[in-house]
């Protein structure tokens, strides 16, 4: 039996993991599996360019950009087994049940997961994903994590264990070189405030000045949609900053693409807690995860609390030319670098037979987590922008008024 699955993604950083998860199930010429991917049309939904990264090294081409009326059609004409949906909390409900609509008596296993570090487990991130089937995570903390989280919505999904997208599991005989190239991994959430972002621009540029490359990897260019907005994008800042600072414009290099393009022998990463450090460490290479501003859940840096990578950017170059630092084994292994092999590819055929025996559990009865942000995704990913915009337009003083009773 050919088991059909289908990816269905809403920004840059979902398609990736959509397409490494896909990849992953098993090998290319394994025609019991048919794979293929989509792209849902969100206002986040990636630029042509963002496609180009998103699906490089991937067996997934061109993916096609649907609307969700399309998707559901789609749904409808190819009955796909399994459906895995790599998207944000809201646009993610708002597909799972767009596609069991479309589906009718015989809907699809429904998969889904995030992709990078997901601790901690929020009872809202869960929440927009109660109605799966399975979860995926990619460290051990993680498993029990969502199993406690998904149970207190009173489900209990599937948590399969599998490994980050783009990590290559072999020795590291990268970081053999020595430094002279620093990749930092800028990331659109943290941290969240001007001030702190033109701070680490300043320490990134004196790091430059002490005989190092150092490269701004960006996760996107001017006017790219990215899966978080980005207030204050970096390479903004530095044009308008750099002066204030007392560095030249060339100081400080910035690049976009692949991050497997930069991370080269006698390359490091620096990141406030970017998941590209998993894959730099993978590789053998010096990690750094800065501390300047904390190790909090609020800076998304937590996880690497005991990793031994956490340092400030002013200790970095002495460390980097030390050789280090050196990650702490058993840290490793507990978290992101575990040797366990992925329980995604058995998780899968286990949900098509299921799907097949007609004994998949019933998903009726879910509702929509926050019915208002529901109701806006849905309109947005289903109304044509003019019209959207109109409605919002026209709704304006009555959402006002609500909000200043809140207030």
């Amino acid at each position: 039996m050919t088991i059909r699955v289908l990816a269905v993604a809403d920004s840059d950083s979902y398609l990736k993991w959509a397409c490494a998860s896909l990849d992953r199930l098993g090998p290319a010429d394994d025609s019991g599996l048919d794979r293929s991917a989509v792209i849902v049309k969100t206002p986040i939904a990636p630029t042509t360019s963002q496609i180009a990264a998103a699906v490089a090294g991937s067996s997934v081409v061109r993916p096609a950009v649907l609307l969700l009326r399309d998707l559901a059609a789609q749904v409808r004409d190819t009955s796909p087994d399994v459906v895995l949906i790599a998207a944000t909390g809201p646009v993610a409900e708002v597909v799972a049940r767009a596609v069991v609509a479309a589906a009718g008596k015989r809907r699809p296993a429904l998969i889904t997961g995030l992709p990078g570090m997901a601790l901690p487990a929020t009872p809202k991130g869960t929440g927009w994903r109660r109605w799966c089937d399975a979860f995926v995570v990619h460290s051990r903390l993680e498993v029990d994590a969502y199993r406690e989280a998904f149970a207190a919505h009173g489900v209990t999904p599937e948590v399969p264990l599998a490994h980050l997208p783009f990590l290559e599991h072999t020795a590291g005989s990268l970081g053999a070189e020595p430094v002279k190239r620093v990749v930092f991994a800028a990331q659109a959430k943290v941290p969240d405030n001007r001030p702190d972002r033109v701070t680490l621009l300043d320490r990134l540029a004196k790091l430059a000045e002490d005989d190092f490359e150092v490269i701004v990897k960006l996760r996107a260019r001017k006017g790219e949609r990215q899966t978080h907005n980005e207030a204050f994008p970096y390479d903004e800042l530095w044009d308008a900053e750099h002066e204030k600072l007392g560095h030249r414009s060339d100081a400080l290099r910035f690049v976009d693409g692949p991050m497997a393009e930069w991370l080269q022998a006698g390359s490091a990463l620096m990141t406030v807690s970017s998941t590209a450090a998993m894959e730099s460490l993978s590789l053998g290479l010096s990690t750094v995860i800065i501390d300047d501003f904390g190790v909090t859940p609020d800076l998304l840096n937590a996880p690497f609390a005991g990793s031994g990578c956490v340092l400030p950017v002013a200790d970095a170059a002495e460390a980097f030319r030390a050789g280090g630092p050196e990650p702490d084994t058993a840290w490793l292994e507990d978290n992101y670098l575990h040797a366990a092999e992925s329980e995604l590819p058995a998780t899968v055929r286990e949900l098509a037979a299921r799907r097949a025996a007609g004994t998949l559990t019933e998903l009726a009865e879910v509702k929509p987590w926050l019915r208002l942000r529901y109701l806006r995704m849905y309109s947005q990913m289903y109304l044509p922008r003019f019209v959207y915009d109109a409605i919002r337009l026209v709704t304006r003083p009555v959402r006002l008024l609500l909000l200043d009773k809140k207030a």
